[in-house]
């Protein structure tokens, strides 16, 4: 007998719909906490901080261009309030950083050296890569405390660190019991290391909105985008992280990097990119598993074969853009990684890896201590099939064979 899915409900719990009936009464009766119009959010971030600062004003365009979007979809209106909570974070973020920079004119002068960016689709092995290669001794990566609060809190460290994590802690318990089958899938804690599309939300310029919301208008805008000034802000953001642990380098994965790899590029001329591969039928499916959850957050419900139209169509894209741009660059500063070689002998992948970009050298007792710790989400917890989302195998194989071809990925056959 095969295992039930990991996610089953395709609507909200009886729960969320009777608090999403009572929160929309108190919509229709003027209480703002669902407000999503520019001025209030703006409005909602001074008062958060304290500040006014934000910067230049670069932001507001993409900011505008997410909130048309957003008003022009069916939003629940527990959709909207978490909507409104993120906009007034990013916001704030971005008020604190402008701010920092004030009290810290030389945090500028810090270099960023030879960052490792982990990119490729979700669902193929970033998350273990990252874990595994920031065991270096000279190396570290951002975990979900540092990475939603970029900004110090508190001059003391300590007592900064205390109230960075409380914070993540605080949004992370509403997530579960919004969500609760997030554990299973992709588990989040607020120390465990995870993406940095947040660090790029504070200029509003973040592709897995898109993917993970539906927003395809605003999605489609931000893809004819410059996104060099996003990534310059995006490196602030490292400066101001780096300040507290010095003479380490990052390590940072993100899928959305894919997308926009051309000004990542700009930006770090010297990152070192591993670009991991898996047959993109299974990160498809497996990712649709995962965003169906924001999905059934913003809207309610899902329909499945929906997301997985969506999700095919942005994969072949963001896949199809970094191949012109490797085109254009060489493959010098670029690894590939094979998800089944990953998971069949990680200590050969990380130490080819190191040698690749002459990193230092990381022990099999220390990769073998990562993986005695165990996790929710570990590899087979997370069940999703392939045919709820309309994913067709031989569809699939046949749009992204450039793709398959070019490196060499393993494919499944059902």
């Amino acid at each position: 007998m095969s295992q039930p899915l990991t996610v089953q409900r395709e609507e909200y719990q009886w729960y969320l719909k009777a608090l999403n009936s009572g929160a929309s009464v108190l919509h229709r009766l003027g209480f703002p906490f669902g407000k999503l119009d520019e001025s209030s959010l703006l409005q909602g971030a001074r008062k958060a901080t304290g500040l006014d600062d934000w910067g230049g004003e670069h932001f507001l365009e993409p900011m505008r261009v997410m909130l048309e979007d957003v008003e022009s979809s069916n939003l629940t209106t527990l959709a909207r309030i978490s909507t409104r909570d993120i906009g007034v974070h990013c916001l704030s973020n971005r008020l604190r950083l402008t701010d920092y920079f004030k009290q810290h004119p030389e945090v500028r002068n810090h270099k960023i050296d030879r960052p490792v960016f982990i990119l490729g689709f979700p669902r193929t092995g970033t998350t273990v890569l990252q874990n595994l290669l920031a065991l270096g001794p000279d190396r570290r990566a951002l975990p979900f405390w540092e990475i939603m609060n970029p900004v110090p809190l508190h001059p003391d460290p300590v007592r900064d660190r205390k109230l960075r994590i409380n914070a993540s802690d605080a949004k992370l318990r509403v997530a579960y019991w919004v969500v609760p089958e997030m554990a299973a899938v992709h588990e989040i804690r607020s120390e465990s290391l995870e993406e940095c599309w947040p660090l790029l939300a504070n200029g509003f310029t973040v592709m897995a909105w898109d993917m993970g919301s539906g927003w395809r208008n605003y999605g489609e805008w931000l893809l004819q985008q410059d996104m060099a000034p996003s990534y310059r802000e995006y490196r602030e953001c490292l400066q101001v992280m780096a300040q507290r642990v010095p003479d380490t380098d990052f390590v940072l994965k993100c899928p959305d990097h894919l997308w926009f790899v051309d000004s990542l590029l700009e930006v770090f001329p010297d990152a070192c990119i591993v670009w991991t591969h898996r047959d993109p039928v299974e990160s498809i499916a497996s990712y649709c598993s995962l965003i169906s959850l924001n999905w059934r957050l913003m809207y309610g419900q899902f329909d499945p074969k929906e997301v997985g139209e969506h999700i095919e169509k942005r994969f072949l894209n963001g896949v199809q853009r970094a191949m012109a741009v490797r085109d254009r660059v060489g493959s010098d500063r670029f690894f590939d990684v094979d998800f089944v070689q990953l998971c069949e002998d990680p200590n050969r992948v990380v130490g080819e890896i190191n040698r690749h970009f002459d990193l230092a050298p990381i022990s099999e007792e220390a990769i073998s201590g990562y993986f005695a710790k165990k996790r929710k989400d570990e590899r087979g917890r997370h069940r999703y099939s392939v045919e709820r989302y309309g994913i067709d195998r031989e569809r699939v194989h046949a749009r992204y064979a450039e793709y398959i071809e070019r490196f060499q990925i393993p494919l499944r056959d059902g």
